[in-house]
């Protein structure tokens, strides 16, 4: 028995707020990859059919219920760390709305193109250095982040071979770069300057 459930059967008087007791047994509800669910709503009510039962609640109930859920679902897996890299905003713009057209997301086409990087279809060629500012001019604002989630497994492979073709080609390789060049030169080939 656990303490909530304990401080709320010796309780007496009415129960705490949001609490609705149904039996000193609570019943488990075991969900799998194969349930299926049906969302409905009535009024300001949310129903969710599923295999085990029906769970109904209003809008902002049911909103925390995602999210907290949500936040579970990712604090478990600690096997899919985020990376974040860093692209220019025109590209990372133009490879979003490009994906989103397709119905993927950019971490799709990212994932992607560091498999083509993996698998050697892709050539780290060194950028152009961007023209010095004019006295007094103020700095351009910082690459905009983009992230993707992938399990070490998959990322160390990625560092040492930019690792590699650093130490090949005498100038910086790196995640970020990598993932820009794929993006600009092969995932929208030539859609950056009709733009």
């Amino acid at each position: 028995m656990s303490n909530t459930t304990a401080q709320a059967r010796g309780r007496r008087g009415p129960p705490p707020r949001g609490f609705v007791a149904v039996a000193d047994q609570p019943p488990v509800i075991r969900l799998t990859g194969q349930t299926s669910y049906e969302v409905t709503t009535e009024g300001k009510i949310v129903t969710l059919t599923f295999d085990g039962g029906v769970l109904q609640g209003d809008a902002e109930a049911m909103g925390a219920l995602a999210k907290t859920a949500g936040r579970a679902v990712w604090a478990l897996r600690d096997d899919l760390p985020t990376h974040p890299l860093y692209i220019p905003a025109d590209v990372k713009e133009a490879a979003e709305k490009k994906a989103s057209g397709e119905h993927r997301s950019l971490a799709a086409v990212m994932r992607e193109g560091f498999a083509k990087y993996l698998a050697g279809d892709i050539e780290p060629v060194k950028p152009v250095r961007a023209p010095r500012r004019a006295p007094g001019e103020r700095p351009s604002k910082s690459l905009p982040s983009a992230s993707v989630r992938m399990s070490e497994d998959d990322w160390k492979p990625i560092e040492a071979r930019c690792q590699a073709d650093k130490a090949r080609l005498k100038f910086l390789v790196n995640p970020s770069r990598v993932i820009t060049q794929y993006l600009r030169d092969d995932y929208l080939a030539g859609q950056m300057n009709q733009q």
